[in-house]
């Protein structure tokens, strides 16, 4: 097998190209490593998100249904969501599930992050597990229409093993914590 080394492209000019409703897209012309000049359209990010794994006291997870616009589907998803200029992650996840769900936690851990689309984007995705719930309800958005559930862990592995789960920043997330619970 031919194998390549991974190089650094060089961005030699940069120029946004639309912006409507807080989507950005940008384009780079950049040299190639083989010397070629091409052009890459991307949207850039401003605020990372956070992704929120809560546990109940019987150990069941959290899980939500959302319609999800352009798949056109009721799908699975974690509570989560954009931090705000200048939130650390604690306490955007704090906020994202007291919106979302009407609860908090007492205990976290910041389990890692990930890019939601490194192709076209440099958006992070932090994954929190909180523990130790309590009821606390911020005011919902006017625009997210939520149905939350309490799940096993062992019925949440089966939904994933049917592909009844297909939502990769879930998906990604319970990897993350899986791998967290190995080592």
């Amino acid at each position: 097998m031919k194998t390549t080394k991974a190089k650094l492209w060089k961005t030699l000019s940069t120029k946004k190209v639309f912006e409507l409703d807080g989507l950005v897209v940008t384009q780079d012309s950049v040299l190639l490593p083989n010397g070629k000049k091409t052009t890459y359209t991307y949207t850039p990010s401003v605020l990372d998100s956070v992704i929120i794994i809560a546990i109940n006291n019987k150990k069941q997870i959290l899980l939500q249904k959302e319609y999800s616009h352009p798949p056109h589907e009721i799908m699975w998803q974690l509570p989560g969501g954009s931090m705000l200029m200048g939130e650390d992650t604690v306490t955007a996840a704090k906020r994202e599930l007291s919106e979302e769900s009407g609860y908090s936690f007492r205990n976290s851990k910041l389990i890692g992050y990930y890019y939601a689309n490194n192709r076209r984007s440099n958006k992070k995705q932090y994954v929190v597990l909180g523990k130790n719930l309590f009821e606390h309800k911020l005011k919902e958005d006017k625009d997210e229409f939520i149905e939350s559930y309490w799940i096993s862990l062992s019925k949440v592995r089966q939904m994933i093993k049917d592909n009844e789960i297909n939502n990769i920043n879930f998906l990604a997330a319970m990897s993350l914590w899986f791998q967290s619970e190995v080592d």
